[in-house]
């Protein structure tokens, strides 16, 4: 009987085992840990404007010996310091999830602060979804950032209640999904709950345009995918921000082992 209850308890830690190992089943399609020392251009387009600096640097904390640093100074406005994949592979054009390592220090602009995108080509004039905050807050959001002759913009925005973690390393992932157009978030492995025509939801959902209520495929296909920092409004802040251990996959990657 001592046998059969040891077997059963064996293969039911099992099961848990492999079931949990599934949910980090498959082999990211894009790394970067920064171990090399630079931004490499085989890689990543580096789009900036204005003040903010962007580049690796040997950074106390981060997983290895290099991490991504962008620095925003004080007082500056509407510019920004990306690096961009430009080359998704198909498996990850309408679906994938993402995982960062960031530090933000001291604190973000209360202004709209994007931090991650992904759409089709051409950003910041472009269809895409967005990672940022707002009022210091989590805030995902859909947007429309072509040119003023004709092809439309605007934006569709939920914010959250939560405010992410400063003067420290912490672990976002994140899910995009274009059909449909939708995101869902999670800091050190709890989900952020975002508030959606008045209710918390833990997964938002967008639609485009308003009047005829489009929720599917407003991207058009992820064909990039970028990270970095950009500010709004006035007055700013100066800030940090960091990246490191970044990778997109099929499913969740879940934190480094």
């Amino acid at each position: 009987m001592q046998f059969r209850t040891i077997l059963r308890t064996s293969v039911m830690l099992a099961a848990l085992v492999a079931s949990a190992a599934g949910l980090y089943a498959q082999k990211p399609v894009l790394t970067e840990d920064f171990e090399s020392g630079k931004i490499d251009p085989a890689v990543w387009d580096l789009r900036k404007q204005g003040a903010p600096t962007i580049g690796v640097e040997q950074v106390d904390g981060a997983h290895g010996k290099y991490a991504l640093h962008i620095h925003y100074p004080d007082m500056e406005r509407g510019a920004f310091a990306f690096i961009v994949a430009t080359h998704l592979p198909d498996s990850v054009r309408t679906h994938y999830f993402g995982r960062a390592y960031m530090k933000i220090t001291p604190t973000l602009a209360t202004s709209h602060n994007p931090l991650i995108f992904t759409g089709e080509p051409g950003w910041p004039l472009s269809k895409f979804q967005e990672i940022g905050t707002s009022q210091a807050k989590w805030m995902p959001s859909y947007q429309e950032n072509k040119s003023l002759a004709g092809q439309g913009r605007g934006e569709v925005t939920y914010r959250s209640e939560v405010t992410p973690p400063y003067d420290k390393w912490f672990l976002l992932e994140w899910e995009f999904n274009d059909n449909p157009t939708s995101i869902t978030l999670w800091v050190d492995g709890e989900r952020v709950m975002n508030t959606m025509n008045g209710e918390k939801v833990d997964t938002v959902k967008f639609t485009w345009p308003k009047v005829d209520g489009k929720n599917s495929n407003l991207t058009g296909g992820y064909q990039e995918w970028g990270f970095g920092m950009r500010a709004w409004q006035n007055p700013t802040p100066a800030m940090d921000v960091y990246y490191d251990d970044i990778a997109i996959s099929t499913t969740r990657i879940g934190p480094v082992k």
